[in-house]
């Protein structure tokens, strides 16, 4: 909303007989957009003018309901606004002297105006405008010209908007959210060929673990990290023993050896087997090995469980002394609880008498 007392000067037409003179008003004014406002005024103009009947003195009065188009922007600055305006209205005045009456005519009128804002609130204005007034007399009309200064005052911000500030910078957008990483490698799942590595493995550029010495086993997987290269390697990522046999309890055999019977001393013809394994120990400093005993099934439970921890024990000394570290070892007697073969049989049983190594993850 705003508030613009004015004054400034009439000019009428040469035909209207009135002398010219000052006009002090009114306006009341809408903005319905930042650009476009509406505004109603109310003029008063203390002329006279000379008829045959006389002179005639009276007021004259002008309403005018115009539209206003401020062009914000247009000029290097800020504070000055300029617009454009265009409205109707009615002219009114006395038609003949002592109060004779008063005649009405319908008016338009365009123009042009200035604001000057030396705040936000306050804003001074200049304006100038061609009114018409129809005399509805032989489609008679007078053409008259309007000049005006004045203040305009602003209240509830309706026509701050009009002023000519800097188009508002667009508020930034939020950053996008990451791509999804589910692990937390550091690859987005779109291109993650392993999705499912454990928090704080180290992966490549497809998001698997590392494996650096290319033998299958991931990094964080692998006991044995130095493997060569094309050796072939257990599950945990140690060469199998190239003098050894894999069984299909994933234990390794190094060939036989042998106990006199009943008892856990080594005869000396196994140590070549216990070297070989010994020998894979030292190559292979990752590894660790559980060393198993087992028995037949001829004697006592009892009996076998404690000749099978005896016998596993015997070979963990004789490769501790080789120089195989003993965190390395365990030893462990199963008795004949995990037979090879059948008992029934003299080879059967023979089979059952023996020791295995299998690695520990």
């Amino acid at each position: 909303m705003t508030v613009s007392p004015f004054f400034g000067r009439f000019i009428f037409d040469s035909d209207l007989n009135y002398n010219n003179d000052t006009i002090v008003g009114l306006g009341l004014g809408y903005h319905l957009s930042r650009d476009l406002a509406v505004e109603l005024s109310y003029g008063r103009i203390d002329a006279t003018r000379d008829t045959p009947a006389g002179r005639v003195e009276g007021p004259v009065d002008l309403y005018r309901l115009e539209g206003l188009y401020h062009l914000g922007g247009i000029t290097p600055c800020e504070n000055v606004v300029p617009y454009l305006a265009a409205g109707l209205g009615l002219m009114s005045f006395d038609s003949k002297p002592e109060g004779g009456g008063r005649d009405n005519d319908f008016a338009a009128d365009y123009g042009v105006g200035l604001k000057y804002f030396v705040n936000p609130d306050v804003a001074f204005r200049a304006d100038i405008r061609h009114v018409v007034n129809f005399r509805g007399e032989g489609d008679t009309s007078n053409h008259n010209l309007l000049y005006t200064f004045g203040i305009a005052l602003l209240f509830g911000g309706g026509e701050k908007a009009a002023a000519a500030e800097p188009e508002a910078v667009p508020a930034p957008q939020p950053a996008p959210a990451p791509p999804a990483d589910s692990d937390g490698d550091g690859v987005p799942d779109s291109r993650d060929a392993c999705p499912r590595t454990p928090m704080g493995v180290s992966v490549d550029k497809n998001g698997c673990p590392l494996d650096s010495d290319g033998d299958g086993v991931y990094d964080y997987l692998d006991k044995c990290p130095g493997t060569p290269a094309g050796a072939k390697v257990d599950e945990g990522g140690c060469p199998v023993p190239e003098k050894a046999e894999p069984t299909q309890r994933g234990t390794y055999s190094f060939g036989n050896i042998y106990f006199d019977t009943g008892k856990s001393a080594i005869k000396p013809d196994s140590r070549p087997v216990l070297d070989e394994a010994v020998k894979y120990m030292k190559e292979n400093p990752g590894v660790r090995l559980e060393i198993q005993g087992h028995t037949d099934n001829v004697g006592s439970e009892e009996f076998n469980q404690k000749l099978s921890d005896a016998r596993a024990e015997a070979v963990r000394a004789y490769m501790i002394e080789k120089g195989i570290a003993a965190e390395r070892l365990t030893a462990k007697g199963y008795s004949m609880s995990v037979p090879a073969a059948p008992n029934d049989t003299k080879e059967g049983r023979a089979k059952n008498r023996r020791i295995e190594f299998k690695p520990i993850r």
